[in-house]
């Protein structure tokens, strides 16, 4: 299933020809200093406050999950080892979701790579809205993600 929004990031002459393996996350923007870990139309807003924190000082690797399920838990852990800390970031429910099972699995398998707490930036945990104000409130943004991403890089 594809989101709506990300048709207005595609451009005729940049679509790929080839074939995506599944299960192959990507690095999208490579960092040192934090890992934001995301897919679908959250990339793009995980990207633009990469390039914001890039203004900054600050060098923001994003991993671009590209599919969930297989999880490339290789790629984040690779990530995660270079930067300490991580930031998971998706549209959903806070609960039950990719980003509680991105953490799950570093926790678990690289918990030793970590310099602070990991965290999410998910939907609000209410229903769903349907009037497009509301909607947009109720997803996340790249204002909270930048929130969240200056809140870990000071710890």
């Amino acid at each position: 299933c594809e989101h709506k929004y990300l048709y207005y990031h595609l451009k005729a002459d940049g679509l790929p020809n080839d074939r995506m393996p599944p299960g192959r996350a990507r690095i999208a923007r490579a960092g040192r200093d934090l890992t934001i870990v995301s897919y679908s139309a959250m990339l793009h807003e995980s990207l633009t406050v990469a390039e914001e924190l890039a203004k900054e000082g600050f060098e923001i690797e994003v991993v671009d999950l590209r599919t969930v399920k297989p999880l490339d838990t290789a790629t984040i852990l690779a990530s995660v080892a270079r930067t300490g800390r991580l930031l998971a970031v998706g549209e959903s429910f806070p609960w039950g979701g990719v980003t509680a099972e991105v953490i799950a699995r570093v926790a678990s398998e690289g918990f030793h790579l970590l310099d602070a707490a990991p965290a999410r930036v998910n939907a609000k945990d209410t229903p769903i809205p349907y009037h497009p104000n509301l909607w947009s409130a109720h997803r996340p943004n790249a204002k909270m993600i930048g929130t969240k991403a200056r809140a870990l890089l000071r710890e």
